[in-house]
């Protein structure tokens, strides 16, 4: 839910994201084409410290939702995130939409769909040969099977969820019979590696293989498509902009950019009408357009008077002192384990579970934690991470640690599953070859939220083995070794508990593999609250901890990774486990406006 261009948890303006900065583009882009539809693929109510004020008071009719209508969109499907202050609060702000809102997938009983599952719009098309005709353009929405887990807390049961390409087999024959022409599916999922699963977060490569869906619009991912970074996936052709052979596009985050995907056509003989072509573009406007658009636009004074008294009660929550920082704290080497707030987070959830296990049948049991950096570059660009100043560590602070506000579940986890959960998640890092300098070390596609660190335990990670296969499988050996707990070797069958999120534990990521009855518990609180109150009680302390875990040595090899240009300024008070160091190769910020750092293996 990013309106306009502010950095809450920064505290400062940001004129890089904001979905009013690109109103103009969306203007541009209706001038120049006979016909036109605007969508948006999910994930619009949340986001935001102003999204969370916003939801606190209820305020209807919802922000965002007027700024769809004001920029008259036409279609938009459901994300998961949309469902993260309840179904009613989603239900509320829904009834003001001028837009068609569509999802095919979620359901609220056996037979009832929670909205529309599509649409048909029809749109008048100037031909070459200078008859205008008739297209009825079909618009259907997928959500994420998984929301029906990950907002199991506060949904109670209320949206069931359907597989993706299973609900598309269903609707589109339907979609077809009542005239569409053309279909266009809106996916709040990306292409993924691998073959097709039922229930797949991301389906969007097997919902185009579908003979019924002629392009697709996706979301979830936080990146752009058309981008190199799918290039490795079969069928997907990012020079082309098509996955499956049709037409595809996905239009980044945080309101950073307007996807552009034109259509060609083909009108038939017998009537109807056929896709020959697409062409798909990334759409940013420049530093100076954004500005003057939040000057000049009419949208953005009416936004800034609707939104002013909710921006500056947001702006006062976040300033308040929770606690003190004795040292700065950063994310700048979370890549290479380096979180300053990792062991803080680990510590709180630990102590949690601790406390709320106490006096049960588990309470004996060891208690791990597992953490992910949230704010370390990736997708989020340069600027995507955590720095907060030595001295009064404010709630800004905090929601900056903990950008969601998960309950934290306890599973049961035996020896061998913990060594699996930690072999998935070393596939954030490439594998290397021994000997050879300057190799890349992390895997891009693999974000830096699906990167977990688990503490408690002891461990190495060698990056001459090779990596995780692309299936989320719990026994997958090879680069993890030397796992003890309290200096003692970890048996296969020793019995753990580990804290975790609830996105991770009902399987976020697809790092782990669990049975309902391995959670054992679930705090009634998020991280966030938590955090809050042990800082402010003082059993939770804002300093570094040392890490769980290091790199095995590897002899005159080298890695390189992307930092931000300001990682220079904490190299020297870091020392990594005593084993690997990294110095800075390039300080110079790249095209993306990254610098680049050197590992010494």
């Amino acid at each position: 839910m990013n309106l306009l261009p502010f950095d809450y948890l920064g505290d400062a303006p940001d004129h890089v994201n904001g979905l009013v900065a690109i109103a103009p583009l969306i203007a541009v882009a209706r001038a120049t084409c006979g016909a036109t539809l605007l969508c948006d693929t999910g994930d619009f109510l949340q986001g935001t410290p102003l999204a969370d004020e916003i939801a606190d008071r209820q305020l209807l009719p919802h922000p965002m939702i007027e700024t769809f209508n004001a920029l008259r969109y036409d279609v938009v499907t459901l994300g998961n995130h949309d469902f993260d202050y309840g179904l009613p609060y989603l239900q509320a702000a829904l009834r003001d939409a001028t837009a068609h809102v569509v999802s095919a997938n979620l359901r609220t009983g056996p037979t009832s769909l929670l909205v529309a599952p599509w649409v048909i719009i029809d749109r008048i098309i100037a031909c070459s040969d200078g008859i205008s005709r008739l297209l009825r353009v079909g618009l259907i929405g997928f959500a994420p099977p998984q929301i029906e887990d990950w907002a199991a807390d506060v949904l109670q049961g209320a949206v069931q969820t359907d597989d993706i390409v299973s609900a598309a087999r269903t609707h589109l024959p339907q979609l077809r019979r009542a005239g569409a022409d053309i279909v266009v599916a809106l996916c709040h999922g990306g292409p993924a590696a691998g073959p097709a699963m039922p229930r797949m977060e991301n389906a969007a490569l097997a919902l185009a293989a579908l003979p019924g869906v002629d392009a697709v619009l996706m979301g979830h991912m936080h990146a752009t498509f058309p981008g190199a970074g799918f290039n490795f996936l079969p069928d997907v052709n990012a020079r082309r902009a098509t996955i499956g052979g049709k037409p595809a596009l996905m239009a980044g985050s945080n309101g950073q950019s307007l996807g552009q995907l034109d259509i060609m056509l083909a009108a038939t003989q017998g009537g109807g009408w056929r896709v020959t072509d697409g062409r798909a573009c990334i759409l940013t406007p420049s530093l100076r357009a954004a500005r003057q658009a939040l000057r000049q636009t009419p949208l953005a004074q009416s936004l800034r008077s609707t939104l002013a008294p909710h921006h500056a009660a947001t702006l006062e929550r976040l300033r308040q002192p929770v606690s003190h920082a004795p040292v700065r704290l950063t994310s700048y080497l979370a890549a290479i384990g380096l979180d300053d707030t990792a062991g803080l987070l680990a510590q709180v959830q630990i102590d949690a579970i601790r406390a709320d296990l106490r006096g049960g049948p588990y309470a004996d049991l060891p208690v791990l934690a597992s953490t992910a950096p949230f704010r370390a570059g990736g997708h989020g660009g340069p600027d995507h991470y955590l720095d907060i100043a030595a001295g009064p560590l404010l709630l800004r602070d905090c929601a900056a640690m903990v950008p969601f506000d998960n309950s934290i579940c306890a599973v049961l986890r035996r020896g061998w599953q913990v060594r699996a959960w930690l072999e998935r998640s070393s596939g954030f890092f490439q594998t290397l070859t021994p000997g050879q300098p300057d190799q890349p070390l992390l895997n891009p596609h693999v974000a830096p939220y699906h990167f977990d660190s688990l503490h408690g335990v002891s461990y190495v990670i060698d990056l001459h083995a090779p990596g995780p296969g692309s299936l989320p499988c719990e026994a997958a050996p090879g680069r993890i070794t030397e796992l003890t707990w309290q200096g003692v070797p970890v048996d296969d069958d020793a019995l753990f508990i580990v804290a975790t999120s609830t996105y991770r534990a009902r399987g976020g990521g697809n790092l782990i593999v669990r049975q309902p009855s391995d959670t054992v518990h679930v705090t009634t609180t998020g991280l966030r609250d938590l955090l809050r109150a042990a800082l402010r009680s003082g059993t939770a302390v804002a300093t570094p901890q040392p890490g769980q875990w290091t790199f095995a040595p590897m002899p005159g090899t080298t890695a390189l990774f992307p930092v931000s240009p300001r990682a220079t300024e904490v190299l020297s008070s870091h020392t990594l486990h005593g084993v690997p160091r990294v110095t800075a190769t390039n300080t110079a910020a790249d095209p993306d406006g990254f610098a680049t750092c050197r590992l010494h293996l």
